[in-house]
């Protein structure tokens, strides 16, 4: 297969780099954000086009699900992270995922093709993130529509009292809706990112301003931390959702550059 480079880019969280270079200047890491439309029902070209990809297995396993609109966002997540890593040498399905403990997918084999990278979706819409080529980074992203029913009663069960806070602070409805999608965003990227999904209490960290366009994580656990420094963002993929980018790295000084990319453009281009 061809690989062509990604077209027309949104760029959704761009810091201004330092105009002097100093020890302490943030660092852009790249991250690519690639969206697709999930059908509810009939699958679509972009199922179709995904499902060729596909690992054995990974047919195995959507051909369990019962519900069609569940499938197909299996069937995009899967075979678009594929499509996205592959290069000339290796195709799309011949990448061998391995799932760490809690079930994130990392690559395996080839080597030269691993990259951070992770798959979200909620209904109509599959997102994948890509960090930069052989980054040691952590990634996660999640997603959520916003006009996603929600319990009042969640966050007083599992979100931190610094965010509970923050909840209440806001009346109108709408908006009290919003933050809370915003918050659970950002708090499920996170645990993505690290691994270990909602193994982790919730309440074990929170996330100041998180209305603001860079909320500050707070770790009540420090080993959450994982050895790593955090930077969490939600992105506006499209109209109508909300999504969020947790980038765990090695070094203080680097920040995340997203560029948001629609996967129907690459799909006509390859």
């Amino acid at each position: 297969m061809t690989k062509t480079p990604p077209l027309e880019p949104h760029t959704a969280d761009s810091p201004q780099p330092s105009a002097a270079p100093n020890h302490s200047a943030k660092q852009q890491s790249p991250i690519q954000l690639w969206y697709a439309s999930a059908a509810a029902d009939t699958p679509g070209k972009i199922e179709s086009f995904c499902m060729r990809w596909l690992a054995q297995e990974e047919h195995q396993s959507a051909a369990k699900f019962r519900v069609a609109s569940a499938r197909h966002q299996h069937v995009i997540g899967r075979g678009m992270a594929r499509f996205l890593i592959a290069d000339t040498e290796t195709p799309p399905h011949q990448i061998q995922f391995r799932n760490l403990d809690h079930g994130k997918p990392i690559v395996e084999t080839p080597e030269l093709l691993r990259r951070p990278f992770n798959i979200a979706h909620t209904k109509g819409l599959v997102i994948c993130g890509l960090g930069a080529e052989a980054a040691d980074e952590w990634l996660g992203v999640d997603i959520e529509g916003l006009d996603r029913k929600t319990d009042p009663g969640l966050a007083q069960r599992y979100f931190a009292p610094e965010e509970i806070e923050q909840l209440d602070r806001v009346k109108n409805g709408d908006a009290k809706q919003a933050l809370f999608l915003k918050i659970w965003t950002l708090k499920e990227a996170f645990i993505k990112a690290i691994g270990t999904g909602l193994n982790t209490p919730l309440d074990q960290f929170a996330f100041e301003k998180a209305a603001s366009n860079s909320p500050r994580l707070i770790l009540k656990d420090e080993s959450l931390a994982q050895g790593r420094h955090w930077q969490i963002r939600n992105v506006i993929p499209r109209q109508g959702y909300i999504a969020a980018v947790a980038l765990g790295t090695k070094a203080n000084n680097v920040v995340p550059k997203i560029e948001l990319f629609d996967f129907r453009k690459r799909m006509q281009g390859s």
